[in-house]
């Protein structure tokens, strides 16, 4: 980019700015500034609509805050390919701001559509567009400040974004932190009881007190019962979701399962990778992983088969489903306590704004589906 000239800002380009680095820099949630923020460009330029997109790993644009567009044309735009948004960086600053004809294919928006780049640093992050009936001269001031617009959006999201991570990371590693506790604490304290009960078995085994052996049998179970409940406390504690996404979680337990179970069991899943927010995957890999569980202790099956996938209108779908006997589904929602995992299964579906069918009858296997959709939030008025 060219070395800006230099020019005296008019009064009305740094009242823009001073609105927009304050509305930016706001303590309101993310949404309502980002409504704040095209509301001020809409007033200063007379534009009739407007909206932000951002360019998403698989090259589309991600509609995620507009004004002045109803909800069935953001839907029809969402997920866009680039198209004639790439930007690049000119020699001169005037011509990388881009005015088109409405791209959007809207026939009630205004017909010319003006292109602001978000970028951070030499990054483009996506693109600002503001729907105009007037004609717009861009000259070497309205272009540095359509720019710095541009900039100082795109500083806030890389913000937004690196907040987001470290927050994820720190959730991460306190249940990293927690599972640690629990292995050197309980865990411990158990493998210690359990050794001095296999002594106190072997002294009296010699005098034959039948009760006192039941007794000692009924504690190493419940010491066992204990153990294996610590171990599963201590697995989902740690949190199984990598950088990789859910996909790669959802393989790893599957072959964990195979493993331990010898059981045949069939994973279909898609190939791209499903891009979801860090506890939307957590709570939909914990609902298949209660799934196997509950395969492994009580099923009996022979077959097991996974299914994971979803469409490009953010669309998931997840099937567990075995050949085992099955279960009367009226004691799901029993309150002895024996099936609390399907009843945390459907509150963490509630968690996922999603639907979960448990199908099951005496003899007739079991089916575990999991349906919900995840649209990246975008803001509207």
């Amino acid at each position: 980019m060219a070395e800006q000239s230099l020019f005296q800002w008019s009064s009305s380009s740094l009242t823009l700015l001073y609105r927009i680095t304050a509305s930016l820099s706001s303590a309101n949630d993310e949404e309502q500034i980002l409504h704040d923020f095209l509301v001020l460009l809409k007033q200063h330029f007379n534009a009739d609509a407007g909206s932000i997109q951002l360019i998403t790993d698989e090259g589309l644009m991600n509609l995620i805050s507009y004004i002045g567009i109803t909800e069935e044309q953001a839907n029809s735009i969402q997920h866009a390919p680039i198209d004639g948004h790439l930007f690049s960086f000119e020699t001169d600053v005037i011509d990388e701001i881009q005015i088109h004809e409405n791209r959007l294919g809207i026939d009630t928006l205004p017909p010319k559509q003006l292109c602001i780049p978000v970028r951070y640093k030499i990054q483009t992050l996506g693109v600002i567009n503001l729907f105009v009936n007037d004609e717009i001269i861009i000259n070497e001031e309205l272009a540095y400040l359509l720019l710095s617009v541009g900039a100082h959006l795109g500083e806030t999201i890389k913000k937004s974004l690196r907040e987001k991570r470290k927050r994820q990371e720190l959730i991460k590693n306190e249940r990293n932190i927690i599972a640690n506790e629990l292995h050197d604490s309980l865990a411990q304290a158990l493998a210690s009881l359990r050794f001095q009960i296999r002594i106190l078995d072997q002294s009296v085994q010699p005098f034959g007190d039948f009760m006192a052996t039941k007794t000692i049998e009924s504690i190493e179970h419940g010491l066992d019962e204990a153990g294996t409940a610590l171990r599963q406390l201590i697995e989902h504690c740690r949190v199984p979701i990598d950088e990789q996404g859910l996909i790669p979680a959802v393989k790893r337990v599957v072959e964990r399962f195979r493993k331990d179970t010898g059981l045949h069991i069939l994973l279909q899943c898609d190939d791209g990778k499903l891009k979801l927010p860090s506890n939307i995957e957590l709570n939909a890999y914990r609902i298949i992983q209660e799934a196997l569980t509950n395969i492994k202790k009580h099923s009996k099956a022979h077959i097991v088969r996974v299914l994971v996938n979803h469409d490009i209108e953010g669309n998931v779908h997840i099937l567990v489903e075995n050949d085992g006997p099955g279960f009367d589904q009226r004691k799901i929602h029993s309150t002895d306590g024996k099936h609390l995992g399907l009843t945390i299964m459907q509150e963490r579906a509630k968690h996922l704004g999603g639907e979960l069918k448990i199908e099951s009858e005496p003899d007739e296997g079991t089916r575990v589906e999991l349906k919900f959709r995840y649209k990246e939030e975008k803001v509207k008025t």
